[in-house]
């Protein structure tokens, strides 16, 4: 388990290999530390602003990357930036983003430029109200099918994601963060979803986290059809034996 100590000093030295880089024309901290709230969990988020020959630039961080103690890797895209994750061997995972010069700047609160120059980009948005109704709707919906037809390990799958999407609409009403479950234990009630947790395969079990997760995905609808479909829903699947 990595220490503190060995994520600063680790930090530190990738700032300075990115300050005598030529090709690097700016950097950026970004995630929890750059707006004061890291802990002792928290793992390192680089942000790389790349002029030119950002595939050798890639190449050689890699390289870097692996001489420091890392024992693999996995990228993220997003558009024309690569986000690769690796874990030391210390268990820390180190974040290096490679972005285009004329593309690099914050996206969100969690950037802190170290230097170079960043660019005006469209905040991060929460995720759309409707469309979370509509995506646990649809969860609902195969996961009574899937209680119907004795399909319980489908169940379990639906039930918990139609569940992640659930809470990310209180996470809209009570305004915190409803991206990737960051804002879910700031919510104010939280432990009402203790009760749509699955215990067990047994049909019954399963119809009962499934009831109890639609009446709260009931109290987030507005429209009177779609409450009705939901209530519909929840009906049926108490009727499945």
């Amino acid at each position: 388990m990595f220490t503190v100590s060995e994520r600063d000093q680790l930090r530190r030295d990738l700032v300075n290999a990115a300050d005598v880089d030529p090709r690097v024309v700016g950097a950026a901290l970004t995630g929890s530390v750059a707006v004061g709230r890291e802990d002792r969990w928290s793992d390192i988020d680089f942000a790389l602003s790349v002029d030119r020959e950002i595939d050798a630039v890639v190449v050689d961080w890699t390289a870097l990357m692996y001489a420091c103690g890392a024992v693999g890797h996995l990228d993220v895209r997003r558009g024309t930036v690569l986000f690769r994750v690796f874990l030391m061997q210390s268990t820390l995972q180190v974040d290096v983003a490679f972005w285009p010069s004329d593309e690099f700047g914050a996206t969100g609160p969690t950037f802190k430029l170290l230097f170079g120059e960043a660019n005006e980009l469209p905040q991060s948005k929460q995720p759309d109200r409707d469309e979370l109704v509509g995506l646990a709707w649809l969860y609902a919906l195969h996961a009574r099918s899937s209680i119907a037809r004795g399909r319980v390990w489908q169940a379990v799958y639906m039930i918990n994601g139609m569940r992640d999407h659930v809470m990310s609409l209180w996470c809209l009403r009570e305004g915190v963060n409803a991206v990737q479950g960051r804002g879910l234990d700031d919510l104010c009630e939280a432990d009402a979803f203790a009760g749509t947790l699955v215990l067990s395969t047994h049909p019954d079990e399963l119809r009962r986290a499934f009831q109890a997760l639609t009446g709260l995905l009931l109290g987030e609808i507005t429209e009177p059809e779609l409450r009705e479909a939901v209530r519909v829903l929840a009906h049926g699947a108490a009727g499945t034996r």
